[in-house]
């Protein structure tokens, strides 16, 4: 029994000298950089800055190997043993990513450039940009990966334009987000510390943080992001231009297994919504008005929410949040509606780039599904107009929106503003949405091959779509039947090539997803094939259609027949 305490004791003591030996490592790689002389346009370093904006491999200590993670480059930890292996766990569980990895990573490390020569041209911007407060909101956020944050802001923006960073801590209770942090950024006085006394949840500690600055205009970063190289100034140029735009960088990934760079997609894409209130993004290929320089500011009908710059007193003549929602979630739809609706505009800016950990979970998201409903029933409720009875189906119907509070103050806020409705926005700011109210049917697709309700169900397994026990709880049982000829939720569609009857991502080209549906017959019909959809009570498949066979007729739960194209 004594050996094996020894053995355990001298296993975490040379896994406690290997990270430790890792970060004194770390720190020696950059020290050679920490020296070198700003070598970019003045302003750009002062004291909160290093002096090391401007590096390249050379700047590094060519005798020794690279550092782990230099310029976005994958980290690995090769063969663990148990007990790193439990520690990649912890960081999983507590972080949702490789804390582990993240933590051998120097919070100064190196990025690369990788911004489109055009983005470089010196009369492109404005000459004299405002200035900007930055707010950033943790809540028990990894040290290694709050520092990175705040190092590449510092790092990589020109310091003439940075008034402040401000800090917001949710009421955190992990030790190193008290007097370790606030020792570390004591000599930084660009950077400040406003501590939440109570847990606000992101939403309203962001408003916290929005009010206590002091720059005319704000710039909201999550707490885990890199900044890149010339990411702030395109930003603040789009809203000095205009007041009413909303300025988004195009959003790079940190993958959080191995925490690499990935620059590939960000600038083509465009955020978007479905009808369950989920955020998406979408290859800008898929919008119908198509910019003709590719790096130009381009509109997005919605913003994925955590980083983006914007007027203050614009987003104060908006309402600032909705004082109502709760925690975390819809807060990023309710501010691109009524920006949108509301008079402004919102814009990704693609020679802006902001690299975001990927997380599996975040802390914010734990046990947040009731609040996050209820936040998007107040949305639904304010802005969505008749389109607020596709959102309340996703989940049961009007009965189960349960309490949401108050909205009166926020419709008389819509009301004072003159917004547009719900179906100007459809119709003029996202005309690539589904549009439910064209829909020929919606809601369950019943069976009547049992005597028990079974509906259409999707997702099973994968792709897999199958029929399982109607529950009136909408979720994977809400379906549509579009004008045309989609079997579709979420952006998947019933698709049957010959073989295989599965859902894939809907390509709006009809083929393989078309489909008709006989009222009568109560038949889905699949054009291609001429079989019929048909349920044996284990497998969903393709028949020879037969008017005669229970097992295919289906019903809508709610059908209109004047939304089908002749």
């Amino acid at each position: 029994m004594i050996q094996v305490l020894k053995k355990k004791k001298l296993c975490v003591g040379v896994l406690v000298w290997i990270v430790v030996s890792c970060r004194l490592v770390v720190q020696f790689w950059y020290r050679t950089i920490d020296n070198v002389d700003c070598v970019i346009e003045p302003g750009r370093c002062d004291d909160d800055q290093a002096k090391h904006l401007k590096r390249t491999y050379h700047t590094l200590n060519p005798k020794l190997p690279t550092p782990p993670g230099d310029m976005g480059s994958a980290v690995t930890l090769g063969n663990t043993d148990a007990a790193l292996a439990n520690l990649v766990e912890e960081g999983y569980n507590d972080q949702g990513f490789n804390q582990v990895l993240s933590d051998m990573i120097s919070v100064r490390r190196r990025l690369p450039d990788d911004r489109d020569n055009w983005c470089k041209l010196p009369d492109r911007l404005l000459r004299d940009l405002p200035e900007t407060s930055i707010v950033v909101v943790f809540y028990n956020e990894a040290w290694s990966v709050l520092l990175r944050t705040v190092h590449s802001i510092l790092d990589r923006s020109p310091s003439g334009l940075v008034k402040e960073i401000v800090l917001v801590d949710d009421f955190s209770f992990l030790s190193h987000t008290k007097t370790q942090l606030d020792e570390y950024f004591r000599s930084y006085s660009k950077v400040r510390i406003l501590r939440a006394t109570k847990r606000l949840g992101l939403i309203r500690a962001k408003m916290l943080g929005a009010w206590n600055t002091t720059a005319q205009i704000i710039t909201f970063l999550d707490a885990h992001v890199e900044c890149e190289v010339g990411w702030l100034e395109p930003l603040l140029d789009r809203v000095a231009r205009n007041p009413k735009t909303i300025a988004i960088p195009a959003m790079d990934w940190i993958q959080g297994d191995t925490m690499t760079l990935d620059t590939e997609l960000s600038q083509h894409l465009y955020g978007k919504f479905d009808w369950l209130g989920n955020f998406q993004w979408e290859l800008r290929t898929e919008r119908k008005q198509q910019a003709e320089n590719p790096l130009d500011p381009f509109d997005t009908p919605v913003m994925p929410g955590g980083l983006f710059t914007i007027d203050k007193a614009f987003f104060a003549h908006l309402g600032w949040y909705d004082e109502g929602f709760e925690t975390y979630g819809a807060e990023h739809l309710e501010l691109s509606f009524k920006t949108w609706m509301c008079g402004g505009s919102m814009q990704i800016v693609p020679c802006s780039r902001v690299a975001h950990v990927q997380k599996r979970k975040h802390p914010y998201l734990s046990h947040s599904s009731a609040v996050i409903k209820r936040n998007m029933v107040r949305l639904a409720e304010v802005w969505m107009d008749e389109y607020a009875q596709y959102y309340d189906e996703s989940f049961g119907g009007l009965s189960k929106r349960g309490d949401f509070g108050d909205v009166s103050s926020r419709k008389l806020l819509r009301q004072r503003l003159n917004c547009k409705s719900f179906r100007w926005y459809m119709e003029n700011v996202f005309p690539e949405q589904f549009d439910p109210s064209k829909a020929v049917g919606r809601g369950e697709i019943r069976s009547a091959a049992k005597s028990a309700d079974q509906c259409l169900d999707w997702p099973l397994q994968q792709n897999k779509c199958g029929v399982g026990l109607c529950h009136g709880q909408g979720r994977r049982q809400q379906w549509y039947f579009s004008n045309q000829g989609e079997i579709t939720r979420k952006d998947h569609c019933l698709d049957y090539d010959g073989k295989r009857l599965e859902m894939n991502r809907c390509h709006r080209m009809k083929g393989n997803q078309l489909w008709t549906y006989e009222e009568k017959a109560q038949q889905f019909r699949h054009v291609h094939s001429g079989k019929c959809l048909e349920w044996s009570g284990q497998n969903l498949d393709l028949r020879k259609c037969s008017k005669t066979v229970l097992q295919q007729k289906w019903t809508m739960q709610y059908f209109n027949a004047s939304n089908v194209i002749k």
